[in-house]
């Protein structure tokens, strides 16, 4: 993936409608998450707390893909400055 890319993504309309769709999301879990109880109620919990986790996963990963290109940028520039 190339930095343009990554730009592009970002910029995306849809991307932004994702973010902003996952980031009413996270807000709704977090309440969920603080009405339930533990010991009556693990398992639900356990769901909501695993569906608030996949959020900020998906909304971590532009993110991500900058700092693997930067890696990749840095790396092609340290194998230049060796040859």
């Amino acid at each position: 993936m190339y930095k343009s890319d990554y730009e592009a993504l970002i910029s995306n309309p849809v991307w932004k409608e994702i973010v902003n769709t996952l980031n009413e999301t996270k807000v709704g879990l977090q309440s969920d998450i603080n009405d339930l109880d533990p010991i009556i109620e693990p398992t639900a919990l356990a769901r909501q707390q695993g569906r608030l986790k996949m959020a900020e996963f998906v909304l971590l990963l532009p993110e991500d893909i900058l700092r693997e290109i930067n890696e990749k940028l840095e790396e092609k520039t340290e194998e230049t400055n060796e040859g």
